[in-house]
């Protein structure tokens, strides 16, 4: 113990920033995250040896002068971002090749049908792998013999498949997120078999006791029921149902469903206080080794231990990490400040994994964690845990509003009146049930476990009755750079610090966000892609509507669901003005909309809370700026046409025929057509004959195109949204 403190403490001691150095280790973080954020918004890869030119070049003002250093680190960030890139993009997929593979279960699997979904680890591929660098992790789907849990070992028998074949979502960038994720692959499974754990191998071990927890908690509760207590304890949310989390959303609760950073600290003191409470009571460990000290030694593995049980998620690390620097500067007889264990957790979270920087979880965890160390968090009586939970709501507002296009207003309320329950009783109700259920104190942890399950369920209908409060949800629109600035500025002088004159004043910087979003002077059309179905998004002004087509299949349904949520949300709309139907198909869930029209010949949609109009020529009340074009027959699709000319054409399913008769209908006028909408079911002499009609228009078939923006500018039509390939979008080997 004497050499520890004599020797060993002092020296490392000299290498960690003191009290006075912790602006310079924020600094030298923040240069990093310069360069690093610079790197994300290349969409091509620059060459790698232009920012090591850098580096060296920068090296001698470094070593004269201090502030060179900053230059030199995020040239250095921004390499480090570029290879790191490039080694990734070394990975070749081939499609359509059956191999062996064995690997590790590294994300929590997903049931959807009779299928599971899930990333694996490879270890061992077989000699039909392949050719090439291996990916570091494949997404696979296909059945199971036996219930997969996070960290089993698995030997699969896959068939390698497209990469294109991954879902996609229009409310994040997720080719970015899975290439940063190093997934370079995706196979269906033909054969499986469980590999029995080792044990000498921890993340066995942890994969055999995450598994122990969810078979104790499903015998125990009903599927929904055990979902809330495998996310308190283990991480593990895919049983709750789409429904609850969108409560937890909407409330701005969400964070008490994932393992966040309390979660990690609870359990890091618990084993800091048991150590300490045993160490004391022999007293031959206490005359060689102080008690608080072995506490604070064990509480660094008790913290990377849950959260790697936990399944290593980006709040539990930051936690990990934080504790862990607390914990050695103590052990160093150094001051330690928040602001340090935050700066550098950021930092060793990106390096580790790049990719972090675009991660909305990663932004989330930070600023809220940063927003409770500016206004003293656990420093104070209650006022402060207050203030603590309003300091937040107000940090993230911003961030909430630019990435979601819509912000909670009962948030602080409802963490108020919900944090407490969940953080003082049901977590510690939670772990305390796991832990028992290791032990195999399976009554005892039965009855923790349903108390859990009874206090949730009345956490969730409290938070539902806050969403029926008049504004408890405002919907803000995304891309309103000037309303975010401006908010962010507002709301900053709320994190001045005490004594300051104006502070009140901060509330003001909630009225940029609150400020209904501008419809688009200029006409815009938007084309969502969905597969088959064709879903196009309009809007001139204060007015938009929709047009959908050929949503026939469940999984295009959804997706076509999703893309118009994801718009409304940016456009901060809770509805269409139009919804021009061209069949019975609809999104999942169906769209909200002022007027639903349908083709000529058609009955009231089934479950149509309002009246159906028929699109026909010079109907009343017709969508602003844009005409019905009528064939004069009994039964016709519906068609669309916008501009003088008109310019803009947009088509329902048609047959050879309709198109026949469109074209006697419209020969002259149709010359001067610019841009054409049609579905992807026209078959080839359709299009053939529709590119003979209209040699002037460019024709865009929805299900074929990706996702894009014209809108009208100087009497045509201009594509706002890039079609080059970003170095994360991955061709198909």
């Amino acid at each position: 113990m004497g050499y520890f403190h004599n020797n060993i403490r002092p020296s490392v001691a000299k290498l960690l920033p003191g009290t006075k150095s912790w602006p310079s280790l924020v600094l030298v973080v923040l240069a990093a995250g310069l360069g690093m954020g610079l790197f994300h918004s290349f969409r091509q890869l620059p060459p790698l040896w232009i920012s090591l030119l850098i580096c060296l070049v920068s090296l001698p003002f470094a070593w004269k002068w201090r502030h060179g250093v900053l230059l030199t680190l995020a040239a250095a960030a921004f390499s480090w971002g570029l290879w790191q890139a490039e080694s990734r993009l070394a990975v070749h997929w081939t499609n359509a090749r059956t191999f062996s593979v064995e690997g590790r279960i590294s994300s929590i699997p997903q049931l959807g049908g009779r299928d599971y979904r899930f990333q694996l680890t490879p270890e061992r591929w077989s000699g039909e792998s392949p050719a090439g660098k291996h990916p570091a992790i494949l997404q696979i789907h296909g059945s199971l013999p036996e219930l997969p849990v996070v960290g089993q070992r698995w030997q699969l028998q896959l068939h390698s498949e497209a990469l294109s074949t991954l879902p996609k979502s229009p409310f994040a960038d997720l080719d970015r997120k899975r290439f940063w994720e190093g997934i370079g692959g995706v196979a269906r499974i033909e054969n499986a078999r469980l590999l029995p754990p080792s044990l000498w191998n921890l993340g066995d071990q942890i994969a055999a006791a995450r598994q122990a927890v969810l078979q104790a908690t499903n015998m125990a509760l009903d599927r929904e029921s055990a979902g809330f207590v495998q996310a308190l304890s283990v991480g593990v949310g895919n049983q709750l149902s789409p429904e609850i989390w969108q409560v937890y959303r909407d409330t701005g609760t969400a964070h008490l469903l994932v393992i966040s950073g309390s979660h990690v600290a609870v359990v890091a003191g618990l084993i800091l206080w048991l150590v300490q409470w045993g160490w004391r009571r022999i007293p031959w460990l206490v005359t060689r080794w102080p008690a608080q000290t072995a506490g604070v030694l064990a509480s660094i593995p008790a913290a990377w231990a849950y959260a790697s049980f936990a399944g290593m998620q980006i709040p539990g690390e930051r936690a990990a990490w934080m504790i862990s620097a607390a914990a050695i500067a103590w052990l160093l007889g150094r001051s330690h400040q928040a602001w340090q264990g935050l700066a550098l957790a950021a930092l060793l979270i990106v390096l580790g994994n790049p990719g972090a920087m675009v991660d909305v979880g990663f932004w989330l965890s930070l600023g809220a964690v940063a927003a409770l160390v500016a206004v003293g968090y656990g420093e104070g009586g209650w006022r402060t845990l207050l203030r603590s939970q309003w300091a937040v709501f107000i940090g993230l507002l911003p961030i909430l509003a630019g990435l979601f296009g819509q912000i909670s207003l009962v948030s602080p309320l409802a963490n108020i009146l919900v944090i407490p329950l969940v953080e003082l009783l049901a977590v510690p109700l939670a772990l305390l049930g796991t832990l028992l259920a290791l032990v195999d104190m399976e009554w005892l942890s039965r009855i923790l476990f349903r108390l859990v399950a009874v206090q949730m369920d009345g956490i969730t209908a409290l938070l539902s009755a806050l969403l029926h409060i008049p504004f408890a949800q405002v919907r803000t629109g995304t891309g309103r750079i000037w309303a975010l600035l401006a908010a962010t500025a507002g709301l900053s002088i709320f994190f001045l610090p005490k004594g300051w004159p104006g502070r009140p004043l901060a509330l003001l910087g909630l009225v940029p966000l609150l400020v209904p979003a501008e419809g688009n002077t200029n006409f815009e059309v938007r084309n969502l892609p969905v597969h088959s179905g064709m879903v196009l998004f309009w809007q001139k002004a204060q007015d938009s509507g929709v047009v959908t087509a050929n949503l026939w299949k469940s999984a295009t349904r959804r997706e076509a669901g999703q893309g118009l949520s994801a718009v409304l949300q940016q456009k901060g709309l809770a509805r269409v003005s139009d919804w021009v139907r061209t069949d019975t198909s609809t999104p999942l869930p169906a769209l909200s909309a002022t007027h639903q029209w349908g083709p000529p010949g058609a009955r009231n949609y089934l479950q149509n809370p309002r009246p159906l109009s028929v699109c026909r020529a010079n109907a009343p009340n017709a969508p602003a700026g844009m005409h019905f074009v009528d064939l004069g027959k009994t039964a016709q699709p519906c068609i669309l046409s916008w501009g003088a000319g008109p310019d803009l054409l947009i088509l329902g399913d048609m047959d050879l025929a309709s198109l026949q008769h469109l074209g006697k209908v419209g020969t002259q006028s149709f010359q001067q057509v610019q841009l054409i909408f049609a579905p992807a079911s026209f078959a080839a002499n359709e299009r053939a004959f529709l590119a003979g009609l209209m040699p002037n228009a460019a024709i865009h078939y929805a299900g074929d195109d990706p996702f894009g923006i014209w809108s009208w500018q100087n009497r045509h039509f201009v594509q706002s949204v890039s079609l080059v390939r970003a170095y994360w979008q991955i061709a198909d080997g």
